[in-house]
């Protein structure tokens, strides 16, 4: 069992092609709600029901490591006003915040404690119009910071913006319709992350906290939670296959060690 996420994030980290899911599939089935079976399955393509398997399974498996008598079938779910997954006041450990994501490979959940958290991972994909896209979604100075950039780097630091953006309105509950320009971010060179928001968010930065990550195979993974930055939250992260294994891993800078 591990220790409740007060006052800290947890970040579970699933390598979907570690999973066997043909070993895996009945556990994982069984776990599942009748609403989660419908959803699963109205997916017309395989992989795209494998994938939301295996996301619904990790969520259930990584939420019963903190209980050695929850099991992960009994975690009962709903969703806010906004649309965005919590657990149901009829769900052991009902005080337990997560959000997840996913892109390519790779899954993201991170938990902690009656806290507002969202987790955004995208796998860098090196388009040529990176920078177009800037100017449509990010601020006048986001885009115009970006297209001054060596083209190197423009995919790193997109994707940054992309993800930090991402974070930020899942945690409020807000679809990126809702503007990513009004969520505005600068990062350092030392990699330290300042936000501002447009008066419609009705929000002070100060009251969040905001991280950026680096995973193998070219991934960038965010994580906003709204706690005042006075009260330092650190990260800890593991990496998890559901119903088989855990691994706890290290952070070095913002580069998460997988291997």
């Amino acid at each position: 069992m591990i220790l409740m996420p007060n006052e800290i994030v947890h970040l579970w980290l699933v390598d979907q092609r570690t999973v066997d899911l043909e070993q895996q599939r009945g556990a994982y089935r069984a776990w599942l709600s009748d609403e989660e079976h419908q959803r699963v399955d109205a997916f017309s393509r395989r992989a795209l029901q494998d994938s939301q398997l295996i996301t619904r399974a990790a969520l259930r498996a990584s939420l019963s490591q903190y209980s050695d008598s929850v099991p992960p079938k009994a975690w009962q779910f709903e969703r806010s006003a906004r649309g965005k997954p919590r657990l149901s006041d009829q769900s052991p450990m009902n005080e337990l915040s997560f959000n997840l994501s996913h892109s390519g490979d790779w899954l993201a959940i991170g938990v902690t404690v009656d806290n507002d958290i969202g987790v955004d991972l995208q796998h860098r994909q090196h388009q040529a119009s990176l920078c177009e896209l800037a100017q449509r979604f990010f601020s006048a100075e986001e885009a115009e910071t970006l297209a001054s950039l060596p083209e190197a780097r423009q995919a790193e630091h997109f994707f940054r913006l992309w993800t930090l953006k991402e974070a930020y309105l899942k945690a409020r509950g807000l679809g990126i319709a809702n503007g990513l320009d009004k969520a505005r971010f600068h990062i350092d060179n030392n990699g330290l992350i300042s936000a501002e928001f447009d008066s419609a968010l009705e929000d002070d930065p100060s009251r969040w906290q905001f991280h950026h990550y680096e995973l193998d195979d070219d991934y960038c993974l965010s994580l906003a939670l709204r706690q005042p930055r006075a009260q330092d939250a650190s990260t800890q992260f593991y990496k998890l296959i559901p119903g088989k294994d855990i691994e706890p891993l290290e952070c070095q800078g913002h580069f998460i060690q997988l291997r």
